[in-house]
């Protein structure tokens, strides 16, 4: 019986040190470019006490005063205290009394956070407030 010997070469590995560099670069493309959190902008106008841009006629003479909103961090609990005009809030209800306050006449609303307030607090407390009528929110900074 005759047999034939092939010529069998040693297969060549592929190496893999390139292709898992190029996944990697792939990966960390795509964790960079993507977004994970929702971004909207957010309409406040900040200013100090005394301070202000061109006072348009609807702000010159308002037919109510505007709504002070006061928030506060709560040093124990890490939560937040909200008062609308003196009254203790809770988050929930916030926008139901701005809805209230605007059918009453008032168009403006005045946040004041206190010192030591996480600015997260402050965002959600604002995004909130936009839920309401209340037609525009100013950031008051101390």
């Amino acid at each position: 019986m005759i047999s034939i010997h092939r010529h069998s070469e040693k297969r060549r590995r592929i190496p893999l040190t390139p292709l898992i560099d190029v996944i990697f670069i792939l990966v960390m493309f795509f964790l960079l470019s993507s977004t994970f959190g929702v971004w909207r902008p957010l309409d406040v106008a900040l200013g100090r006490a005394g301070q202000g841009g061109q006072p348009d006629q609807q702000t010159t003479k308002p037919a109510v005063a505007p709504v002070l909103i006061q928030v506060r961090s709560d040093a124990e609990t890490g939560s937040v205290r909200i008062t609308v005009n003196g009254i203790g809030l809770t988050i929930d209800v916030l926008a139901t009394q701005l809805d209230k306050l605007a059918e009453r006449g008032a168009r403006e609303a005045v946040l004041a956070p206190a010192r030591g307030t996480k600015f997260q607090q402050v965002v959600h407390v604002l995004d909130e407030a936009r839920l309401s009528r209340i037609k525009r929110i100013s950031l008051k900074l101390d």
